[in-house]
């Protein structure tokens, strides 16, 4: 038994070190706040900490990164938050579960909850 286990665990080990698997910061991805103007927040959604810290606006566009304009409504909250936070974003819904998109690029939604997150 003892040694099925082994077989086992070396086998995963092996597996991942061949498929290129890596622990580094760089490659878990997330949602950045890349720019803070007039109480909105810009998010570059799915992206690494190095494409945060590497790309301006141009070249996350560009790359076809989605961007969206959150709109905070709470001013202790806007001044809370700071450029290279990590978030997740929650629209503000209506009755029906519905969000408004303005239409602009990058579009505009007004932001419901906001939380900064911890890697």
């Amino acid at each position: 038994m003892r040694k099925l286990f082994s077989g086992i665990a070396f086998a995963a080990l092996t597996s991942c070190i061949l498929s290129g698997c890596s622990v580094s910061s760089d490659v878990q991805k997330g949602n950045y706040i890349i720019s803070k103007e007039d109480q909105r927040i810009l998010v570059a959604n799915n992206i690494s900490q190095k494409d945060f810290e590497s790309k301006n606006f141009a070249a996350l566009k560009k790359n076809n990164v989605e961007l969206i304009n959150y709109i905070i409504e709470d001013a202790q909250l806007y001044n809370e938050l700071q450029v290279g936070d990590k978030v997740k974003v929650t629209p503000r819904t209506n009755d029906n579960g519905e969000y408004v998109v303005m239409q602009s690029y990058p579009p505009q939604i007004v932001a419901g909850d906001i939380a900064i997150q911890v890697d």
